[in-house]
């Protein structure tokens, strides 16, 4: 996948169109302020950036909507997306089309899609299969799946990363980005295989399948083990209760065996057992039930019965008390109850006393109650005796008819006992019959086990493919191939301590020198260095891609590459020296060398008098030419 055409949509409903060679180096020349760092930001969020990167000013208070135009081998695609909004940093809406062979001169012949659904596009015709990279068991972040986003740390190099000294790749600098580098890295250089997620499905099915019959058969053989315990306890019940002959032989070490046996069992039928006069014997039951229950409401009658007369009784004796009390002073006898005597010593009073008459009730009513009290004890005791007379009617009639059922039983004991034993029988023919139907014992067959057997290989040979040994392996294979290229370029660009091997660390993400000890990039000084690491990178990057098919697009955008060569005062002139025309033949060779599979795109100051370089310009932007138009701005 490479650029054919950036483009842009003013706000006054002009277009402004560049065009690129595919499978070649496009440059763009020009001076300071004119827009070329922005071709890289505008790349970017088209293909999909959260976040629009596009300094505020006159690109984003002009144009309307950014746009590419892709060649991805015989297929052409257009994205656009819209200019955020001032105040804004990002916008979700997005334009594409899968078949538009030139540039739409009207977008609404596109098809509106968000952001994240452009991003699926995008990845999917680039080539990208299903993939997920799954951390370690010991670290907490999240699975991440690899899509058109990530190749973006091989395709740009921004004029403050193009030289840097600590990173490499384009964001590396910004958090969480070198992990999610490393993370996905794995999968574009092939490392993981390519059908690491099916297969990690297909090995989640056959584990699953592999546990389900392991677990049949470890079932089968437990309740084999288990079985024959209560196969053999069942059996002894059943010789109790004669429902097998205690002459049957019996292999109790077989569970097939047992389990035959009490199969024969349970086909047994009780034999129907006939007791004569049943109705008479529960007319029989329910009459005793009705005569205890009167003993039973009598006994009780009887005992309240006499607790009232105990009551009754203390009651008497404790007013006779009194009275006699009230008698031994002759208190009866002496009372006068004229209302002018005086009532204990009856002499004649000037006035009337009032209490008298309250006196006399008072004693009026004690003698009435001794009297009531006296008459009412002789009925309660009669009471009593007559309810004692009923429950000893009530008690010879249940003899009686315990005597009459007692002979029921007697009449009828034989087949009263093999009622009893049927019924004994058919308890244990139901734990007979319970076990049976629980344990249900398929044969284990030569079948099953060569099922489990080819399950087991299966997931091993996904084992293999998916093992972190082999990932490994095939990581340190592709390291050494790109460190080899490397190596070989850093002699051709004569780095410093380029007699010495040059690899890239795949872990640290950056250049390595192997001197008496290890240099990382950062150590080796000079900006040359850090450009010429950084070009070698990338291009032994985008040359290991095309070798082997990847899924990464085929083109790299450079910003100022020339930079480390010009102080930083130079503004208009252009810039031209031996160091950077050596830089530049680089560049064009590597791009020659891959037969057009990398597009290779410079923003930069130099414009160098060569004839290879002046065929690769596009446009230059030295007499006042640049990115928006002037008529936009006007």
């Amino acid at each position: 996948m490479q650029i054919k055409s950036l483009v842009l949509y003013g706000k006054n409903n002009e277009v402004r169109q560049l065009d690129f060679k595919l499978g070649q180096v496009n440059i763009i020349t020009g001076m300071s302020k004119t827009g070329k760092s922005v071709i890289g930001d505008i790349i970017e969020y088209c293909f999909g950036r959260n976040s629009c990167n596009i300094a505020e000013g006159v690109v984003r208070d002009t144009v309307a909507w950014y746009g590419l135009h892709l060649c991805h081998g015989d297929k052409y695609l257009f994205i656009a997306r819209e200019n955020p909004s001032r105040g804004h940093s990002s916008t979700n809406t997005c334009l594409y089309s899968l078949n538009m062979s030139s540039v739409p001169t009207d977008l609404k012949l596109l098809s509106p899609i968000d952001n994240e659904s452009l991003v699926n596009v995008l990845t999917r015709e680039l080539g990208i299969s299903e993939n997920q990279f799954i951390p370690a068991s010991n670290q907490t972040r999240n699975p991440l799946s690899a899509n058109i986003k990530h190749t973006m740390y091989y395709l740009l190099q921004n004029q403050d990363e193009i030289a840097s000294q600590k990173f490499i790749f384009h964001r590396q600098s910004e958090p969480f980005q070198p992990q999610a580098i490393k993370d996905t890295i794995l999968y574009f250089l092939g490392i993981i295989n390519e059908n690491a997620m099916t297969l990690e499905s297909e090995r989640t099915r056959l584990k699953r399948e592999t546990t389900l019959l392991q677990k049949s058969i470890r079932e089968n053989e437990l309740l084999r083990g288990n079985g024959l315990n209560r196969a053999t306890q069942l059996i002894e019940e059943a010789r109790n209760v004669g429902l097998l002959s205690s002459t049957t032989i019996i292999d109790y070490t077989d569970f097939d065996s047992l389990r035959s046996v009490l199969l024969d069992i349970q086909n047994w039928e009780p034999t129907d057992v006939e007791i004569a006069g049943l109705d008479r014997l529960s007319a029989l039951q329910t009459e005793l039930e009705k005569v205890q229950a009167d003993i039973d409401r009598i006994s009780i009658e009887i005992r309240n019965s006499e607790e009232y007369l105990g009551q009754v009784k203390g009651y008497n004796t404790e007013i006779l008390h009194q009275k006699n009390r009230l008698a031994s002073i002759g208190l009866f006898d002496a009372l006068d109850f004229n209302e002018n005597h005086c009532p204990f010593c009856s002499r004649p009073t000037d006035a009337s006393i009032n209490i008298t008459h309250d006196i006399k009730n008072s004693i009026e009513q004690l003698s009435e109650s001794l009297s009531s009290v006296t008459t009412e004890r002789p009925n309660i005791r009669k009471h009593i005796d007559g309810l004692i007379d009923a429950r000893e009617n009530f008690k010879e009639a249940r003899n009686r008819l315990m005597s009459e059922i007692e002979a029921f039983y007697n009449a009828n004991n034989d087949a009263l006992s093999m009622k009893d034993l049927n019924s004994r029988r058919s308890k244990v023919l139901g734990r007979i019959s319970l076990w049976l139907e629980s344990v249900v014992i398929e044969t284990i067959g030569q079948s099953d086990l060569d099922r489990l057997a080819e399950l087991e290989y299966q997931i091993n040979e996904i084992d293999k493919a998916l093992s972190q040994e082999d990932v490994l392996e095939r990581k340190e294979s592709c390291n050494s191939i790109i460190s080899a290229w490397i190596n070989v370029w850093a002699k051709e660009l004569n780095l410093e301590h380029s007699e010495f091997p040059y690899r890239f660390d795949m872990n640290k993400l950056t250049i390595i020198v192997d001197r008496d000890r290890p240099v990382p990039l950062e150590q080796l000084g000079s900006g040359a260095n850090w450009l010429g690491s950084h070009l070698i990178t990338l291009f032994a990057f985008h040359k290991y891609f095309i070798s082997y098919k990847r899924p990464v697009p085929g083109f790299l955008f450079l910003d100022q590459p020339s930079q480390v060569y010009f102080p930083p005062e130079t503004r208009h002139e252009n810039v031209d020296s031996s160091e950077i025309r050596e830089i530049y033949r680089f560049i064009f060779d590597k791009v020659n060398d891959l037969n057009g599979g990398l597009q290779v795109i410079i923003v930069d100051h130099a414009d160098i008098d060569e004839e290879y370089f002046q065929d690769a310009v596009l446009e230059k932007w030295w007499d006042g030419t640049k990115l928006i138009p002037q008529s936009w701005i006007q």
